[in-house]
Protein backbone atom coordinates (compact mmCIF):
# COMPACT_ATOMS: atom_id res chain seq x y z
CA UNK A 1 0.00 0.00 0.00
CA UNK A 2 1.58 2.99 -1.28
CA UNK A 3 1.29 6.20 1.62
CA UNK A 4 0.85 10.28 -0.11
CA UNK A 5 1.76 12.81 1.44
CA UNK A 6 -1.82 15.62 0.92
CA UNK A 7 -2.01 19.21 2.12
CA UNK A 8 -5.59 19.58 3.84
CA UNK A 9 -6.73 21.68 1.70
CA UNK A 10 -5.56 19.21 -0.75
CA UNK A 11 -7.96 16.82 0.33
CA UNK A 12 -10.92 18.31 0.82
CA UNK A 13 -10.18 19.24 -2.48
CA UNK A 14 -9.98 16.02 -3.75
CA UNK A 15 -13.14 14.60 -1.32
CA UNK A 16 -15.40 16.88 -3.26
CA UNK A 17 -14.28 15.83 -6.85
CA UNK A 18 -14.41 11.90 -5.86
CA UNK A 19 -17.83 11.64 -3.94
CA UNK A 20 -17.40 7.23 -3.39
CA UNK A 21 -14.77 7.55 -1.44
CA UNK A 22 -14.94 6.61 1.84
CA UNK A 23 -12.13 6.87 4.63
CA UNK A 24 -11.36 3.57 5.51
CA UNK A 25 -8.29 3.80 8.00
CA UNK A 26 -6.31 6.25 9.37
CA UNK A 27 -2.92 6.04 11.04
CA UNK A 28 -2.19 5.72 14.49
CA UNK A 29 -0.49 8.84 15.92
CA UNK A 30 -1.17 11.38 13.33
CA UNK A 31 -4.43 11.71 13.11
CA UNK A 32 -3.61 15.31 15.46
CA UNK A 33 -1.41 16.70 13.33
CA UNK A 34 -3.12 19.78 11.91
CA UNK A 35 -1.52 20.22 8.06
CA UNK A 36 -0.97 16.37 7.74
CA UNK A 37 -2.80 12.93 7.44
CA UNK A 38 -1.99 9.59 6.13
CA UNK A 39 -4.99 8.19 4.46
CA UNK A 40 -5.78 4.84 2.90
CA UNK A 41 -8.94 4.96 1.02
CA UNK A 42 -10.67 2.42 -1.54
CA UNK A 43 -13.90 3.03 -3.64
CA UNK A 44 -17.30 1.87 -3.01
CA UNK A 45 -20.71 2.71 -1.66
CA UNK A 46 -20.80 3.62 2.59
CA UNK A 47 -24.01 4.16 4.99
CA UNK A 48 -24.42 7.19 6.98
CA UNK A 49 -27.06 7.82 8.92
CA UNK A 50 -29.55 10.86 8.13
CA UNK A 51 -28.12 11.30 4.54
CA UNK A 52 -27.85 9.41 1.24
CA UNK A 53 -25.80 6.87 2.15
CA UNK A 54 -21.87 7.33 1.09
CA UNK A 55 -22.59 10.92 0.57
CA UNK A 56 -21.64 13.99 3.02
CA UNK A 57 -24.01 17.08 3.76
CA UNK A 58 -27.52 17.21 5.52
CA UNK A 59 -30.75 15.47 4.01
CA UNK A 60 -33.74 17.15 4.75
CA UNK A 61 -37.39 16.24 3.77
CA UNK A 62 -40.04 18.64 2.23
CA UNK A 63 -42.98 18.41 2.69
CA UNK A 64 -42.70 17.26 6.53
CA UNK A 65 -46.35 17.14 6.97
CA UNK A 66 -49.64 16.30 4.71
CA UNK A 67 -53.32 16.82 5.34
CA UNK A 68 -55.95 15.23 3.21
CA UNK A 69 -59.43 14.69 3.01
CA UNK A 70 -61.01 10.63 3.56
CA UNK A 71 -63.07 10.14 -0.03
CA UNK A 72 -61.63 13.46 -1.35
CA UNK A 73 -58.98 13.23 -3.99
CA UNK A 74 -55.11 14.60 -3.39
CA UNK A 75 -52.32 14.96 -4.81
CA UNK A 76 -48.53 15.97 -3.33
CA UNK A 77 -45.21 15.67 -4.64
CA UNK A 78 -42.24 14.88 -1.58
CA UNK A 79 -38.56 16.01 -1.93
CA UNK A 80 -35.22 14.15 -0.44
CA UNK A 81 -32.19 16.71 -0.34
CA UNK A 82 -28.94 16.40 0.04
CA UNK A 83 -26.96 19.41 0.89
CA UNK A 84 -23.76 18.43 -1.32
CA UNK A 85 -25.77 16.60 -3.69
CA UNK A 86 -28.77 17.55 -4.62
CA UNK A 87 -32.46 16.38 -4.59
CA UNK A 88 -33.27 12.52 -5.19
CA UNK A 89 -34.13 11.52 -8.49
CA UNK A 90 -36.59 8.21 -7.35
CA UNK A 91 -38.40 7.95 -4.28
CA UNK A 92 -40.44 4.20 -3.23
CA UNK A 93 -42.93 3.94 -0.01
CA UNK A 94 -41.38 1.99 2.55
CA UNK A 95 -44.63 1.74 5.39
CA UNK A 96 -47.45 4.15 5.94
CA UNK A 97 -49.02 4.69 3.30
CA UNK A 98 -53.06 5.78 3.90
CA UNK A 99 -55.41 3.29 2.65
CA UNK A 100 -56.44 4.09 -1.23
CA UNK A 101 -53.20 6.00 -2.09
CA UNK A 102 -49.65 5.53 -3.61
CA UNK A 103 -46.39 6.82 -4.27
CA UNK A 104 -44.77 7.38 -7.65
CA UNK A 105 -41.06 6.76 -8.15
CA UNK A 106 -41.17 10.50 -9.01
CA UNK A 107 -42.19 11.35 -5.02
CA UNK A 108 -45.66 12.25 -5.94
CA UNK A 109 -48.39 10.77 -3.21
CA UNK A 110 -51.57 10.82 -4.97
CA UNK A 111 -55.16 8.92 -4.32
CA UNK A 112 -58.33 9.48 -2.64
CA UNK A 113 -58.07 8.19 1.13
CA UNK A 114 -60.21 5.80 2.67
CA UNK A 115 -59.33 5.67 6.14
CA UNK A 116 -59.23 8.43 8.38
CA UNK A 117 -56.45 8.93 11.30
CA UNK A 118 -52.61 9.49 11.56
CA UNK A 119 -50.09 7.32 9.24
CA UNK A 120 -46.42 8.05 9.32
CA UNK A 121 -45.25 7.32 5.51
CA UNK A 122 -41.83 6.08 5.42
CA UNK A 123 -40.11 7.04 1.86
CA UNK A 124 -36.96 6.32 0.92
CA UNK A 125 -35.18 8.94 -1.76
CA UNK A 126 -32.80 7.17 -4.35
CA UNK A 127 -29.59 8.91 -6.14
CA UNK A 128 -30.75 7.22 -9.65
CA UNK A 129 -34.31 7.35 -11.36
CA UNK A 130 -33.85 3.72 -11.54
CA UNK A 131 -35.19 3.52 -7.83
CA UNK A 132 -30.89 2.01 -7.34
CA UNK A 133 -27.57 3.49 -5.85
CA UNK A 134 -27.56 5.66 -2.39
CA UNK A 135 -30.85 6.39 -0.94
CA UNK A 136 -31.91 8.07 2.26
CA UNK A 137 -35.35 7.21 4.11
CA UNK A 138 -37.51 9.61 5.86
CA UNK A 139 -40.67 9.98 7.41
CA UNK A 140 -43.35 12.17 6.35
CA UNK A 141 -46.41 13.06 8.80
CA UNK A 142 -49.92 12.32 7.49
CA UNK A 143 -53.39 13.24 8.40
CA UNK A 144 -56.37 11.99 6.64
CA UNK A 145 -59.43 13.79 8.09
CA UNK A 146 -63.59 13.17 7.54
CA UNK A 147 -65.25 14.91 5.36
CA UNK A 148 -68.42 14.80 7.32
CA UNK A 149 -68.30 16.60 10.60
CA UNK A 150 -69.95 15.51 13.83
CA UNK A 151 -74.02 15.73 13.28
CA UNK A 152 -76.58 14.76 16.35
CA UNK A 153 -79.32 12.31 15.69
CA UNK A 154 -80.97 12.21 18.72
CA UNK A 155 -80.71 14.22 22.04
CA UNK A 156 -80.75 13.80 25.25
CA UNK A 157 -83.39 13.26 27.48
CA UNK A 158 -84.19 14.82 30.91
CA UNK A 159 -84.67 12.92 33.67
CA UNK A 160 -86.26 13.20 36.88
CA UNK A 161 -84.81 10.48 39.69
CA UNK A 162 -84.85 9.65 43.76
CA UNK A 163 -81.84 10.15 46.15
CA UNK A 164 -79.88 6.84 45.52
CA UNK A 165 -81.19 5.87 41.95
CA UNK A 166 -79.35 5.76 38.44
CA UNK A 167 -79.83 8.00 36.12
CA UNK A 168 -78.44 7.59 32.65
CA UNK A 169 -78.27 10.59 29.30
CA UNK A 170 -77.41 8.71 26.22
CA UNK A 171 -77.19 10.93 22.72
CA UNK A 172 -76.83 9.63 18.96
CA UNK A 173 -74.67 11.04 16.56
CA UNK A 174 -73.27 10.69 13.18
CA UNK A 175 -69.23 11.98 11.66
CA UNK A 176 -66.14 10.95 11.11
CA UNK A 177 -63.33 9.32 13.32
CA UNK A 178 -62.20 9.70 15.31
CA UNK A 179 -64.54 11.76 17.00
CA UNK A 180 -63.94 12.45 20.51
CA UNK A 181 -67.37 12.74 23.02
CA UNK A 182 -66.95 14.47 26.22
CA UNK A 183 -69.82 14.76 28.83
CA UNK A 184 -70.49 18.28 30.34
CA UNK A 185 -72.24 19.87 33.48
CA UNK A 186 -73.37 22.98 33.66
CA UNK A 187 -69.81 23.35 31.18
CA UNK A 188 -67.37 21.18 33.79
CA UNK A 189 -66.17 18.49 32.04
CA UNK A 190 -67.52 15.17 34.01
CA UNK A 191 -64.72 13.01 34.99
CA UNK A 192 -64.23 9.76 32.80
CA UNK A 193 -67.42 10.32 30.50
CA UNK A 194 -66.05 9.97 27.15
CA UNK A 195 -68.64 7.61 25.77
CA UNK A 196 -72.04 8.20 23.78
CA UNK A 197 -74.18 7.21 27.08
CA UNK A 198 -73.38 8.88 30.37
CA UNK A 199 -74.58 6.92 33.97
CA UNK A 200 -74.53 8.30 37.16
CA UNK A 201 -74.88 5.95 39.92
CA UNK A 202 -76.55 6.52 43.73
CA UNK A 203 -77.89 9.81 42.42
CA UNK A 204 -78.05 12.77 45.08
CA UNK A 205 -78.65 16.12 45.20
CA UNK A 206 -75.17 17.58 44.14
CA UNK A 207 -76.02 16.24 40.74
CA UNK A 208 -78.87 17.77 40.18
CA UNK A 209 -78.31 19.89 37.15
CA UNK A 210 -78.01 20.15 33.19
CA UNK A 211 -75.62 18.00 30.88
CA UNK A 212 -75.04 17.83 27.41
CA UNK A 213 -72.50 16.18 25.08
CA UNK A 214 -69.84 17.89 22.93
CA UNK A 215 -68.64 15.94 19.90
CA UNK A 216 -65.13 16.92 17.92
CA UNK A 217 -63.40 15.21 14.89
CA UNK A 218 -61.14 17.32 12.51
CA UNK A 219 -64.12 19.15 10.92
CA UNK A 220 -65.96 20.44 13.70
CA UNK A 221 -67.10 20.77 17.23
CA UNK A 222 -71.15 20.44 17.82
CA UNK A 223 -72.86 19.94 21.23
CA UNK A 224 -76.16 18.19 22.03
CA UNK A 225 -78.98 20.26 23.59
CA UNK A 226 -79.06 20.38 27.52
CA UNK A 227 -80.59 17.43 29.43
CA UNK A 228 -81.90 18.34 32.99
CA UNK A 229 -81.60 16.31 35.82
CA UNK A 230 -83.95 16.48 38.39
CA UNK A 231 -83.46 14.73 41.88
CA UNK A 232 -86.19 14.47 44.56
CA UNK A 233 -86.52 15.79 47.74
CA UNK A 234 -84.86 13.53 50.10
CA UNK A 235 -87.97 11.52 51.81
CA UNK A 236 -88.42 10.89 55.37
CA UNK A 237 -88.15 7.01 56.12
CA UNK A 238 -92.21 5.85 57.57
CA UNK A 239 -92.58 6.06 61.50
CA UNK A 240 -95.11 3.23 62.38
CA UNK A 241 -97.70 4.86 64.71
CA UNK A 242 -100.14 2.09 65.66
CA UNK A 243 -99.28 -1.32 65.75
CA UNK A 244 -101.21 -4.33 64.74
CA UNK A 245 -103.06 -6.40 67.35
CA UNK A 246 -102.94 -10.11 67.85
CA UNK A 247 -106.21 -11.57 69.11
CA UNK A 248 -107.43 -15.13 69.48
CA UNK A 249 -110.50 -15.85 67.76
CA UNK A 250 -113.17 -18.30 67.10
CA UNK A 251 -114.05 -19.86 63.65
CA UNK A 252 -116.05 -18.23 61.78
CA UNK A 253 -115.17 -14.32 62.73
CA UNK A 254 -113.52 -11.74 60.67
CA UNK A 255 -109.38 -12.35 60.18
CA UNK A 256 -109.06 -8.46 60.40
CA UNK A 257 -105.55 -6.65 61.46
CA UNK A 258 -104.64 -2.87 61.02
CA UNK A 259 -101.66 -0.78 60.92
CA UNK A 260 -101.52 2.91 60.95
CA UNK A 261 -97.98 4.67 59.46
CA UNK A 262 -97.03 8.24 58.73
CA UNK A 263 -94.67 9.64 55.42
CA UNK A 264 -95.43 9.77 52.11
CA UNK A 265 -95.76 7.28 49.03
CA UNK A 266 -96.60 4.50 51.56
CA UNK A 267 -96.79 0.84 50.26
CA UNK A 268 -97.80 -1.97 52.53
CA UNK A 269 -96.48 -5.60 52.06
CA UNK A 270 -98.17 -8.19 55.03
CA UNK A 271 -97.04 -11.50 55.71
CA UNK A 272 -98.00 -14.61 57.73
CA UNK A 273 -94.85 -16.40 59.34
CA UNK A 274 -93.17 -14.58 57.03
CA UNK A 275 -94.60 -15.05 53.76
CA UNK A 276 -96.62 -12.58 51.67
CA UNK A 277 -100.01 -13.16 52.03
CA UNK A 278 -101.36 -10.14 49.63
CA UNK A 279 -102.05 -7.34 51.66
CA UNK A 280 -101.66 -4.30 50.28
CA UNK A 281 -103.27 -1.33 52.42
CA UNK A 282 -102.98 -0.43 55.77
CA UNK A 283 -105.56 -2.90 56.82
CA UNK A 284 -105.49 -6.47 56.46
CA UNK A 285 -108.68 -8.28 55.96
CA UNK A 286 -108.48 -12.35 55.55
CA UNK A 287 -112.61 -13.41 55.66
CA UNK A 288 -113.83 -15.72 58.46
CA UNK A 289 -111.14 -17.11 60.49
CA UNK A 290 -110.30 -21.18 59.89
CA UNK A 291 -107.42 -23.09 61.58
CA UNK A 292 -105.16 -21.82 58.78
CA UNK A 293 -105.26 -18.29 59.04
CA UNK A 294 -103.41 -18.73 62.46
CA UNK A 295 -100.13 -17.56 62.78
CA UNK A 296 -97.50 -14.63 62.95
CA UNK A 297 -98.25 -11.46 61.06
CA UNK A 298 -96.43 -8.54 60.19
CA UNK A 299 -96.73 -5.57 58.02
CA UNK A 300 -93.43 -3.84 55.91
CA UNK A 301 -94.02 -0.31 55.64
CA UNK A 302 -91.56 1.34 52.62
CA UNK A 303 -91.60 4.14 50.88
CA UNK A 304 -88.50 6.05 49.05
CA UNK A 305 -87.34 7.11 52.27
CA UNK A 306 -86.74 3.62 53.71
CA UNK A 307 -88.22 0.63 55.15
CA UNK A 308 -89.95 -0.47 58.73
CA UNK A 309 -91.10 -3.17 59.71
CA UNK A 310 -94.13 -3.63 62.46
CA UNK A 311 -93.95 -5.61 65.50
CA UNK A 312 -95.55 -9.24 65.53
CA UNK A 313 -99.73 -9.72 65.80
CA UNK A 314 -100.44 -13.05 66.81
CA UNK A 315 -103.37 -14.71 65.51
CA UNK A 316 -104.98 -17.61 67.53
CA UNK A 317 -108.21 -19.47 66.37
CA UNK A 318 -110.27 -21.96 68.36
CA UNK A 319 -113.07 -23.65 67.29
CA UNK A 320 -117.01 -21.76 67.39
CA UNK A 321 -118.97 -20.93 70.06
CA UNK A 322 -120.99 -23.17 72.10
CA UNK A 323 -123.25 -23.73 74.76
CA UNK A 324 -122.70 -26.15 76.99
CA UNK A 325 -125.33 -28.65 78.49
CA UNK A 326 -127.48 -25.80 80.91
CA UNK A 327 -127.70 -26.61 84.55
CA UNK A 328 -130.56 -25.95 87.35
CA UNK A 329 -129.42 -23.99 90.11
CA UNK A 330 -132.68 -23.07 92.89
CA UNK A 331 -135.04 -21.35 90.65
CA UNK A 332 -132.37 -20.10 88.06
CA UNK A 333 -130.61 -22.06 85.48
CA UNK A 334 -127.07 -21.87 84.82
CA UNK A 335 -125.19 -21.35 81.16
CA UNK A 336 -121.90 -22.15 80.30
CA UNK A 337 -120.18 -21.79 77.28
CA UNK A 338 -116.48 -21.94 76.12
CA UNK A 339 -115.40 -18.20 75.81
CA UNK A 340 -111.77 -16.99 75.30
CA UNK A 341 -109.97 -15.86 77.98
CA UNK A 342 -109.91 -12.20 77.67
CA UNK A 343 -112.75 -11.72 75.14
CA UNK A 344 -115.94 -10.47 75.97
CA UNK A 345 -119.31 -11.56 74.63
CA UNK A 346 -122.64 -10.15 74.45
CA UNK A 347 -125.70 -12.61 76.13
CA UNK A 348 -129.07 -12.19 73.92
CA UNK A 349 -132.56 -13.25 74.66
CA UNK A 350 -135.71 -13.47 72.76
CA UNK A 351 -138.75 -15.06 72.86
CA UNK A 352 -138.61 -16.52 69.21
CA UNK A 353 -135.70 -18.41 67.31
CA UNK A 354 -135.79 -15.65 64.89
CA UNK A 355 -135.80 -12.66 67.01
CA UNK A 356 -135.73 -10.25 67.80
CA UNK A 357 -133.12 -10.60 70.27
CA UNK A 358 -132.17 -8.27 73.04
CA UNK A 359 -128.92 -8.01 74.78
CA UNK A 360 -129.34 -9.64 78.88
CA UNK A 361 -125.28 -9.11 79.79
CA UNK A 362 -122.04 -8.12 78.38
CA UNK A 363 -119.42 -10.01 79.94
CA UNK A 364 -115.85 -10.95 79.93
CA UNK A 365 -114.20 -14.41 80.49
CA UNK A 366 -112.67 -15.57 83.63
CA UNK A 367 -109.63 -17.90 83.62
CA UNK A 368 -110.29 -21.11 81.76
CA UNK A 369 -112.28 -19.55 79.41
CA UNK A 370 -115.70 -20.54 80.43
CA UNK A 371 -119.10 -17.94 81.36
CA UNK A 372 -121.21 -18.64 83.96
CA UNK A 373 -124.95 -16.70 83.29
CA UNK A 374 -127.78 -17.48 85.00
CA UNK A 375 -130.59 -16.10 83.86
CA UNK A 376 -133.89 -15.44 85.23
CA UNK A 377 -136.30 -18.14 84.61
CA UNK A 378 -138.81 -17.39 82.08
CA UNK A 379 -140.34 -20.28 80.27
CA UNK A 380 -140.21 -20.40 76.49
CA UNK A 381 -136.76 -17.96 76.25
CA UNK A 382 -134.24 -18.44 73.95
CA UNK A 383 -130.45 -17.28 74.47
CA UNK A 384 -127.40 -16.64 72.27
CA UNK A 385 -124.19 -15.50 72.90
CA UNK A 386 -121.77 -13.38 70.86
CA UNK A 387 -118.31 -13.05 71.26
CA UNK A 388 -117.67 -8.83 70.87
CA UNK A 389 -114.86 -7.22 68.20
Amino acid sequence: MKRFLIHSHVLAAFLQLAPLARIAQTAPGLIATPTLCILRWVFGTAAVAGSFHGLSGATGMAPTAVRATNGVRTSVTFSITSSSHGTARSYSALSGLPPGTTLSTRGTLSGTPTSSGSFTLSIRGWQTTSLSGNWSDQNVAVTVVGANPPAVTSQPVGLTVAPGDAASFTATFTGDQPLALRWFKEDLEVRNATNATLTLSNVQAADAGRYRLRLVNDLGTVFTDWATLTVQAAVAKPVISAQPVGRRLHAGEPVALAVSATGPDLVYAWTRDGAPVGGSTPTLNLGAATASLAGVYRVRVSNPGGTVDSEAAVVGVSGPVVWDAPTRVADSVRLLFNGLEGRRYAVDSSPSPQGPFTTLAEMMTQAGGTVVFDPITQPGRFYRVRPLP
